[in-house]
């Protein structure tokens, strides 16, 4: 059978650096390209795998743990939930993957898969960027030669949807797995903690950590073999399938057969995003070449060029709502600002913050390039920006304000931190401790999680309950938990900080 050729060349990845990369780089919500879901100093590169191999050695709830939700706007203001599973949980898992690396390495050689684990520069094992423009141009040319429709299919709510039990099925087959049940094989192991981290149900995997990109792997790698060996040439991003075809028929056929495959593991192809397109057809939307068309030369970023592009984004934004314009159009001219423009475009986008909190991150880069000399000017639009998400609890535009407000060393008014406390938001609410000004009522809500015993409870609230025990704010909350509060023992007693610097 005819196989697409190989696209993508990786790295290798060796069983060092991917427990590494689990624990110190990829725990976190921290998979595009310029780490844009949480502020740079939350991370987890203190918890190297020495520290790891005593917390696996503690006993673990039957009943699985709970897990922090970060809410991550997308560009139709629409909130994707990120997760970050309590440490007990993710370590055994992570191990389970390391140990048992050889047997499940084969999902670093699928040929057709646009994401895989392999060691980046930065000591990350997975990013979820798209390709860059040039590759992807190349590899649209190459795949649509000569023929005459391509499909565009994902799967529906893909990571929620993913059957645990479905693990076993990928790695050993699904004859061999419900034959042998035994919860200490290898395949069932795997199975196992990744139940414990979601309340040891069987739907759903974090999505965030790269544990949840492997495993999503393991059975996609499976299904894109299959289809490999039945002649299909396609290509996947994570759950997004773009396959090109010589007759209408053919394509139709794929549709029929991904979607076969897929329900073999209980998934579902999104047929509201399944589509059959004539060839041949543009390598990039149509968004983005208008765009591209009308940027700036890079060596002519005047103020008034770079306000009327941006102008024409923010307009195109408001016609075309499927597509994150504004930010694509942000990015295309930011990393070539020159400093005495920098400011001009940090107030256009403060602007635009509150209806758009997805360019919040990219504030980053030019209060880099800024030196404020006097008093910071940017306070009252920060709070402003801050009061309005807190309102509609977006987690990710209340922790970057909050991020830049501590920067700059700012008062937070009394009546806006109520409103982040009021959001019970996990990491906002723990940015607002990193202003240390509201000590004692963050201290009375960590209090009020503690009063209630639910250990499920504290788990969604692990992190910010860690940092406080961490800063001798609280006693240890998970002292009646199965290993006596030992996971924060072992964690404060090693000095892991999940804040990088104060």
């Amino acid at each position: 059978m005819k196989t697409m050729e190989v696209l993508l060349l990786n790295d290798s990845l060796d069983k060092e650096h991917l427990l590494k990369g689990l624990l110190q780089y990829n725990y976190f919500p921290s998979q595009k390209r310029n780490k844009e879901e949480l502020p740079p100093i939350l991370n987890s590169k203190s918890l190297t795998p020495e520290i790891s191999e005593k917390l696996i050695k503690l006993s673990h709830r039957k009943d699985g743990y709970d897990q922090v939700e970060y809410k991550m706007t997308r560009y139709n203001n629409v909130p994707r939930p990120l997760n970050i599973p309590h440490p007990i949980p993710y370590t055994k898992l992570c191990h389970s993957l390391h140990d048992n690396w050889e047997k499940i390495e084969y999902i670093t050689q699928t040929e057709n898969s646009l994401i895989i684990p392999k060691k980046h520069s930065d000591d990350r094992i997975i990013i979820m960027d798209y390709e860059n423009t040039k590759r992807k141009i190349e590899r649209h040319i190459k795949l649509s030669f000569n023929k005459k429709f391509y499909v565009n299919t994902d799967i529906s709510n893909f990571y929620p949807s993913i059957y645990s039990h479905s693990i076993s099925w990928a790695l050993v087959g699904l004859e061999e797995a419900k034959k042998d049940r035994n919860p200490e094989r290898w395949f069932n192991q795997i199975d196992k903690y990744q139940r414990l981290t979601k309340r040891n149900e069987t739907n759903g995997v974090p999505i965030g950590p790269a544990t949840s990109n492997i495993i999503s792997e393991l059975i996609l790698a499976r299904i894109d073999k299959k289809l490999n060996k039945e002649g299909f040439e396609f290509i996947r991003f994570i759950d997004d399938y773009t396959a090109y075809f010589d007759t209408y028929e053919k394509a139709e056929e794929f549709i029929r057969r991904l979607s076969e495959e897929l329900s073999r593991y209980k998934l579902l192809l999104n047929i509201e995003k399944t589509v059959i397109e004539q060839l041949p057809s543009p390598s990039s939307l149509e968004w983005i070449v208008d765009l591209t068309t009308r940027m700036p030369d890079k060596g002519n970023i005047s103020p008034t060029n770079i306000i009327r592009f941006l102008d024409y984004a923010v307009t195109k934004q408001a016609i075309s709502p499927d597509g994150s314009i504004i930010k694509y159009a942000v990015k295309c001219v930011i990393y070539h600002v020159k400093d005495d423009v920098a400011e001009l475009l940090l107030k256009y986008l403060l602007s635009l913050c509150i209806k758009y909190p997805i360019l919040l991150p990219v504030l980053d880069i030019l209060f880099g390039k800024i030196t404020f000399d006097a008093e910071f000017p940017y306070t009252d639009q920060l709070l402003k920006i801050l009061n309005e998400h807190a309102i509609n609890k977006r987690s990710d535009a209340m922790t970057w304000s909050l991020y830049y407000l501590n920067n700059f060393s700012q008062p937070i008014p009394r009546g806006i931190a109520e409103n982040v406390i009021k959001s019970e938001d996990c990491i906002s609410i723990l940015f607002l401790y990193l202003s240390k000004q509201y000590d004692n009522e963050i201290v009375a809500f960590c209090d009020d999680l503690t009063s209630k015993s639910d250990l499920f409870l504290l788990d969604q609230y692990w992190l910010l309950l860690y940092q406080l025990f961490f800063d001798g704010k609280i006693s240890n909350p998970y002292k009646d938990d199965n290993d006596k509060g030992e996971v924060f023992n072992i964690l404060k007693n090693e000095g892991v900080s999940f804040i990088e610097s104060r």
